[in-house]
């Protein structure tokens, strides 16, 4: 297989086999969202969007390894992992761009795992079972249509993808059925009643699978796509398209007709017995199964209410007692019923019901924190205090702050500043509100390009002290 034959793919499922492989599918899976997002994707736009997630996802690795370290910063760890994406041909080799950055481009290799394991796995979205049946008709319908692209190649363009559907359809009936199980399973196992309601109104897979299930029987007229279905079937092996698919057989397989056309025909049977029988087959076992689990669930909830007794089994015993008995001995044992009836209503009241309580007494002391009683004098204080307080960015704030800055010099640029942390940055934005104010001693000139920092891309700026000639 070329993935084994070629050294460049040795390490392409290193990082799913690691220790961190956890961190780095996430990763890559924002890689991919990034791609999708712009046309050419850049290394300096990877590495934005390593940095931004390992920022806002806080991660700390208990196992370090010689990528990915805690004591590292998110712009150090992010380079480390494009690198080691680009060891594992994961993200193709490094290409100028326009910009005279880098390329860095997911490999279609990657692209195509990603996809398939997102596929496999991640079942929150289910419309697979229903775009297969529409791909299937929809395949058989472009056969069918006289000058269609497909049938330049029917081989390639209608068989393959038309058994490709078909077994991609099996697979999803497959997982359908096993979700049945997975819920019947998980019924069989609750014990009580709050359980239940919790099951039926929250779970995931519940509400996914009957989804999937209504829509298929009654809802997006999917029986009558697979009658059409049905009926293309039987008429694309009577039309010129079925000899074409025989033609390109033999010229891509080099073998005689006669083989070319036994391959093809055992290729159309495997359709038609999934479409004709198997698939009826499968939806009908579903349906059985629904009704097996509303029953389970009907008696998993009366036996939970009865303390795991069938109290329909008892009941149908009872009946069947008195029905044999004589008219005297039944009303001797409906009256015996009767009375340990009684007595084990009265057994479920309990001794808190029926016990008589004491009085509270009304005129208790209870204790209380006593607040603290101001005077008119510091209440006028503390409201001084308080209109007095000036703004944390105020025009005086940052006129102190810029004269700290500035010093003996006129002329202050953004590069220059050492912007540590966020007040930094606001002071850097306040300046520009308050530069055409008559109260702030500093004006503010725009200059081409931005400033990276560790907080945020700020526009490259001038401050300098206001003099008569420039206001």
């Amino acid at each position: 297989m070329f993935l084994f034959e070629d050294a460049q793919y040795d390490r392409f499922f290193n990082p799913l086999c690691c220790k961190n492989r956890k961190l780095y599918y996430e990763c890559i899976l924002k890689i991919i969202e990034s791609s999708k997002r712009v046309s050419l994707l850049y290394e300096q736009d990877v590495r934005d969007s390593l940095i931004l997630y390992l920022r806002n996802s806080n991660i700390s690795v208990d196992q370090e390894d010689d990528i990915f370290n805690n004591n590292r910063t998110e712009s150090e760890n992010a380079s480390a992992i494009l690198r080691y994406f680009r060891d594992c041909s994961w993200i193709s080799e490094p290409e100028i761009g326009r910009n005279g950055d880098n390329i860095a481009t997911v490999t279609p290799y990657c692209r195509k795992l990603i996809d398939a394991i997102e596929r496999i796995f991640k079942r929150e979205t289910r419309g697979d079972l229903t775009n297969h049946i529409f791909s299937i008709y929809d395949t058989l319908k472009s056969a069918l249509e006289r000058d269609h692209g497909r049938t330049i190649r029917p081989y390639s363009n209608i068989l393959l993808p038309l058994l490709d559907s078909v077994s991609d359809l099996k697979s999803e009936l497959f997982s359908l059925k096993d979700s049945i199980r997975t819920i019947m399973r998980i019924i069989i196992d609750i014990s009580e009643v709050n359980k239940f309601g919790q099951f039926f109104i929250k779970d995931e897979m519940l509400n996914i699978f009957f989804k999937d299930y209504f829509f298929i029987k009654r809802d997006g007229l999917i029986p009558g796509y697979i009658a059409e279905i049905e009926k293309m079937l039987r008429q694309v092996v009577n039309i010129d398209v079925y000899g074409k698919m025989i033609s390109e057989y033999e010229s891509l397989k080099n073998v005689d007709s006669y083989q070319a056309k036994v391959v093809i025909d055992s290729q159309f049977d495997v359709i038609r017995d999934f479409i004709y029988h198997d698939y009826a087959h499968e939806m009908d076992y579903i349906d059985k199964k629904i009704n097996n689990y509303y029953n389970l669930y009907s008696t998993r909830m009366l036996m939970v209410l009865s303390n795991n007794t069938n109290i329909q089994t008892y009941l149908n015993d009872l009946l069947m007692c008195l029905k044999d008995m004589d008219t005297e001995n039944r009303q001797r044992a409906l009256a015996q019923i009767s009375e340990g009836y009684h007595l084990l209503s009265y057994q479920y009241i309990g001794n808190k019901s029926i016990e008589r309580r004491r009085k509270r007494n009304p005129n208790i002391k209870r204790g209380a924190i006593i607040p603290s009683i101001l005077t008119a004098e510091e209440k006028i204080k503390m409201t001084q205090d308080v209109l007095e307080n000036k703004d944390r960015y105020s025009v005086d704030k940052v006129a102190h702050y810029f004269k700290n800055l500035l010093q003996d010099r006129n002329c202050l640029t953004t590069s220059e500043v050492n912007i540590k942390n966020k007040d930094d940055v606001l002071m850097m934005a306040s300046s520009i509100i308050y530069s055409n104010s008559n109260d702030f001693p500093y004006g503010v000139n725009f200059l081409d390009g931005m400033i990276e920092t560790d907080l945020a891309s700020i526009s490259d700026i001038c401050v300098k002290r206001k003099t008569e000639e420039n206001e």
